[in-house]
């Protein structure tokens, strides 16, 4: 389970991942989160393969997260976590939440706490300056309870629930003959305790009469009232103050911002949040949570302090083959049994980098070096990534010590070794409904030596007929990858298991000619490397030497 209280660390394998990528993650995880602070959650870095899907389906383990990109999103900036309102508010207790809680800007939300509108000071100010819009309560509808309210006073009669839906607000000055002129349906009176003025109004149809500095109001003007449905409130504040201050009872909905707004969610990137920023005129931006609820405020200034996600990265260490955005990421340790790539990191690392067969093997070593006993479904995948890299022990990259821990794992996971191996292979190797973009894409690496850039991939097969239905499905794909990809050769190497070669498609201007050199091939001899069945400690080292010829 993570820990969402803990820094979070994640643990990726390379690109296009396969057995040992996703299994080493998964295994490294548990490992750390045993052995160290945070919460450390194991990623993948692409889709899972199908002998990678048997193998946690067999063991019981679920996929890893998906990494898709680790450069900063708007989850690891500062949000503010400033709560939501409703708009049917009024401006003046909005006014004194923002005082109260020193913001600027309020979201504001619905039931199912979408966000429909923003409200800010400049907003509040509008309002203060629209204090004597006449026609402000009735074209937001405003509830004569919260014109009570407003007005620090009571309703002494009529539904408190009702609102105000036509007319203007008027102070009653003059007499009663005065008012009857100008008076119209449904205006809102303000008045003394001129009980004349308080029956015109009433008799000119007014839905709401303010009266003043808490006057008296005879029996006789409530009964005309009530028989004529108008309500009244009793304010402390004089005419003049109550004409002031009764357009901030007015819904915050009224005057708040619901056009254009620019909302972001916890993962937009960025970088494409400092570009929509830079051109509009907000200061504070709404964030959306995965399930697109309002969730907080960001501004220009809480991109400054962004976190940069932690990063392990396991099973490779070249530019190429790690998670995009990685240069905006801290990388603080790596765990790799390739050759040194180019990775530059901000600080000294963690780097264990040891000649095995697996990734899972120098993981296996490391729960031992730390007294764990290893978990039997973790012991069980981690036995499948040794058996996948090493070819079933038939990999000249193999150790004594990758055939020692594997049988150890076996006996921890509770399997037969070489069946489980089998089983693997079978299920990598079952085609049906995969395509070649599929084939050419499970497991894939890019390589840059002496300014080339090259891409590999490779699958491994225990059938010649499923050689020959992969040669089929992928050929045309092929071609299209040097392009795709920007690198300038690709290979496909088809291995058999069983035999212990690997027959190889090329493509790019000058990929078979470069091959043939780099394996001694002559121009009649089918590309087929015998005893080649390592991408990388057979295949990537011989194609870098022959650069290396060329280049000189």
């Amino acid at each position: 389970m993570e820990n969402q209280n803990k820094e979070e660390i994640l643990i990726t394998g390379h690109l296009n991942p396969d057995t040992d990528s996703i299994c080493a993650a998964i295994a490294y995880a548990d490992l750390k989160n045993r052995t160290s602070e945070g919460s450390y959650i194991a990623c993948r870095a692409g889709a899972v393969s199908a002998e990678t899907a048997w193998v946690l389906k067999r063991f019981g383990l679920k996929e890893p997260r998906l990494l898709e990109d680790v450069a900063p999103q708007v989850r690891d900036a500062e949000i503010r976590r400033v709560r939501g309102i409703s708009g049917e508010l009024t401006v003046k207790q909005v006014w004194e939440i923002m005082r109260d809680n020193d913001v600027s800007t309020l979201p504001i939300i619905d039931k199912d706490k979408r966000l429909i509108g923003l409200i800010s000071l400049k907003d509040i100010a509008v309002a203060f300056m629209d204090s004597f819009n006449s026609h402000a309560l009735s074209v937001s509808n405003t509830p004569f309870a919260d014109i009570a309210k407003t007005l620090e006073g009571e309703i002494l009669l009529g539904d408190p629930s009702a609102v105000m839906t036509k007319g203007r607000i008027q102070v009653g000055a003059g007499n009663p003959e005065m008012i009857r002129d100008y008076m119209q349906p449904g205006d809102l009176m303000i008045l003394s305790n001129r009980e004349s003025s308080q029956r015109a109004a009433i008799e000119s149809g007014a839905s709401c009469i303010v009266v003043t500095t808490f006057a008296d109001v005879s029996d006789e003007v409530m009964e005309l009232a009530k028989s004529r449905g108008c309500v009244i409130i009793s304010t402390p504040y004089d005419t003049h103050k109550a004409s002031y201050y009764i357009n901030q009872s007015v819904p915050v909905r009224y005057y708040m911002a619901k056009n254009d707004l620019r909302t972001f969610s916890l993962s937009t990137p960025i970088d494409d949040v400092l570009s929509v920023m830079g051109k509009t005129r907000f200061v504070y931006f709404p964030v959306r949570d995965e399930k697109g609820r309002y969730y907080g405020l960001i501004s220009r200034r809480n991109m400054i302090n962004r976190r940069r996600k932690q990063l392990i990265l396991v099973d490779h260490n070249e530019k190429s083959q790690v998670v995009p955005g990685w240069e905006e990421a801290d990388i603080r340790e790596i765990v790799d049994h390739h050759r040194v790539g180019g990775i530059q990191t901000i600080s000294p690392i963690f780097f264990r980098n040891q000649p095995l067969g697996s990734t899972c093997t120098i993981i296996t070593q490391m729960y031992k070096e730390h007294g764990l006993e290893i978990p039997k479904d973790v012991a069980g995948a981690m036995l499948c990534a040794i058996l996948s890299d090493t070819l079933m022990f038939r990999s000249p990259t193999c150790t004594e010590i990758d055939k020692e821990y594997a049988k150890e794992l076996a006996e921890i996971a509770g399997v037969d070794l070489k069946k489980t191996g089998e089983a693997m292979f079978e299920a990598g190797e079952d085609l049906s409904g995969k395509t070649g973009d599929d084939l050419l894409h499970g497991d894939y690496k890019i390589f840059t030596a002496y300014d080339k850039r090259f891409g590999v991939s490779q699958s491994m097969f225990l059938s010649p007929a499923s050689i020959t239905k992969a040669i089929g499905l992928s050929a045309d794909a092929l071609q299209e990858m040097p392009r795709a990809e920007d690198t300038a050769y690709s290979y496909y190497l088809l291995t058999d298991i069983t035999k212990e070669s690997s027959r190889v498609l090329c493509a790019g201007n000058g990929a078979e000619d470069l091959l043939r050199a780099a394996f001694g091939l002559g121009e009649d001899d089918e590309l087929l490397l015998k005893g080649v069945v390592s991408r990388k400690k057979q295949f990537v080292p011989a194609i870098i030497e022959e650069l290396r010829r060329e280049s000189e």
